[in-house]
Order: C-alpha cells, then sequence, then structure tokens
C-alpha cells in the first residue's frame, strides 16, 4: 500500500455481525481500489480516499495527492479490516456467511444496495426489489472476457463492466438463487460455484454448449420455468432460447451495446416495469 494513505478504519465486533453495505460504508471505510489492470500506463491499480460516491462514479485522492473519477463498476471497496477480523475469530471466507455477500461488490453494487433501500423504504415512488420466497423469474446473464486470476466463486470471477451491469440489473429481478451465469466452457453456473480462470469464448471449438445447458437446466429443475428473462445479446440468447423459448430477451432489438447497457442500467434502477417495457420495443432478426 502506499506510504502515504494511512488508513484509520478498523472492525473490531466480536460477534462479526455486518455493518450495512452502501455509500455511507465506502465513505466511512475512507479507502477504494480500481479493480486490477484499470490503470491503463502500468497495468496496476489506482487506489485512495473517496472523496463523493456518485450514481455512476466516485471521486477520490490517490497517495500522490491527484483527485480523480472512475465508473463506479471498477472500483472496490477496502476490505481487509473485515477478512483480519474473520480470520481473528477463525472464520477463513467471511465473504460466504450471510450478510456479507457485499465483501465482493464493486461501488455500483453499493449504491444499487441504496437505491433498492429507499426503494423498499418509500414503494409508492418505486418498485419493491424481489427477495426470497417471492415470485421471481429466472434471470440467466452471459460470462465475461475478463476474469480473476485466482479460483472464485462465479458471481464475482467475471470482472468486466458489461457483465457487472448484467449482474446489477438480474440482482434487481431475482433473488440470488434464481440467477444464472451462461459460461461458454461451464455452461449454466450458479453464483456460488467456484471456478478456475479459464480461456474459451462462445463460437470457438468447444463452446457449442446448447445440449449441455438443457441437460443442467433439467438436472436443476429449471426446465419447467414458466418465467425466464435472459440478459444478454444474440449469441447467448440464441443458446438461452433454444432452451426456454418463451424467454424474454429485453436487450434483443437494440442498437448496440450503448443502448444495451442503457437498458440493463433502466432494470437495475426500477426493475420488472423497465423490462416489461424492453420487452414492448420491436426486435430485429
Amino acid at each position: 500500500m502506499p506510504a502515504l494513505i494511512r488508513p484509520t478504519y478498523r472492525y473490531t465486533d466480536p460477534t462479526l455481525t455486518p455493518p450495512t453495505p452502501g455509500a455511507a460504508l465506502v465513505m466511512e471505510v475512507g479507502l477504494v481500489f480500481s479493480r486490477p489492470g484499470i490503470d491503463p500506463k502500468g497495468g496496476g491499480q489506482h487506489g485512495g480516499i473517496p472523496l463523493s460516491v456518485g450514481p455512476t462514479t466516485t471521486r477520490f485522492r490517490r497517495h500522490d495527492g491527484i483527485e480523480m473519477r472512475l465508473p463506479n463498476t471498477d472500483l472496490l471497496l477496502w476490505h481487509t479490516p473485515f477478512l483480519i477480523a474473520g480470520h481473528r475469530h477463525g472464520v477463513v471466507d467471511l465473504r460466504h456467511r450471510p450478510g456479507w455477500e457485499w465483501l465482493d461488490w464493486t461501488l455500483a453494487d453499493h449504491v444499487t444496495h441504496d437505491h433498492h433501500a429507499a426503494t423498499a423504504a418509500a414503494p409508492a415512488h418505486g418498485v419493491t426489489p424481489v427477495t426470497a420466497g417471492e415470485s421471481a423469474p429466472l434471470v440467466i446473464v452471459p460470462c465475461g472476457a475478463r476474469k480473476t486470476v485466482d479460483p472464485t466463486p462465479a458471481g464475482a470471477h467475471y470482472l468486466g463492466t458489461y457483465h457487472r451491469l448484467c449482474q446489477q440489473a438480474a440482482r434487481r429481478l431475482a433473488p440470488l438463487d434464481n440467477i444464472r451465469i451462461l459460461s461458454g466452457l461451464h455452461g449454466l453456473l450458479d453464483l456460488d460455484t467456484v471456478i478456475a480462470p479459464y480461456e474459451m469464448r462462445f463460437g470457438e471449438p468447444g463452446s457449442d454448449i446448447a445440449d449441455t445447458v438443457h441437460e443442467q437446466a433439467a438436472a436443476q429443475g429449471l426446465l419447467d420455468a414458466e418465467d425466464v428473462a435472459v440478459l444478454a445479446g444474440r449469441d447467448y440468447s440464441r443458446i438461452l432460447t433454444s432452451v426456454w423459448p418463451h424467454a424474454r430477451t429485453p436487450l434483443t432489438g437494440s442498437r448496440g451495446i450503448g443502448e444495451q447497457q442503457q437498458r440493463l442500467a433502466r432494470i437495475a434502477a426500477i426493475g420488472v416495469a423497465a423490462l416489461d417495457a424492453a420487452e414492448s420495443h420491436p426486435k430485429s432478426a
């Protein structure tokens, strides 16, 4: 860690009660880092003290005193104090304990959490987020080319901005148990399945996995799902609609990646209402 950044935050709760995630926690902890490779010069990481957390970007001061702004999807909260506290009490992987899932979040996830909390507190002004136990669709999102360099749960394995936007939108529509990632190598993955780094893209030999997805869906009891939402582009959607012909594909017909990202952001913000609106758009072949 750069010498001029002297973090002061400490987590000392012996019960390991998780603090509430969100922008307030980001400011309280007071240290953020970019994802590996975001720094274009050295392939390293930017890091610094957050000055303001906005809806889509965060402004922070680096160790050299320079202020900069990065997308929330490219920033992570410093979580070392929490992991140290977990180890001190014999918990090796704190992120798998209930309430600690946010240890893998980007700042965009923290901002989305705040939005959901505000929506739940004032349901008349928005759509209440779907939680476990409520009727919710099966939501499937694509994998991504950028990945972690170590074995990690699938939900944290893919680092690209597009994938993270897809996950944010999926989490707005359904509880985590209803979300799957479509991988060119593994087929359907739930968010907790730990996978090792790999290199395979759709269209490469070995990535024609429609039959595999069908078998996995049947084995997981998903084949008869009545409500399926595919938050993905054309290549992924073709595979998934061959398994679920009735699946909703709200990104179909968009005029490019920018419009897809706009639709994903709107779904992440207001949920199923945006999904229905996107579905009403004319679809191209």
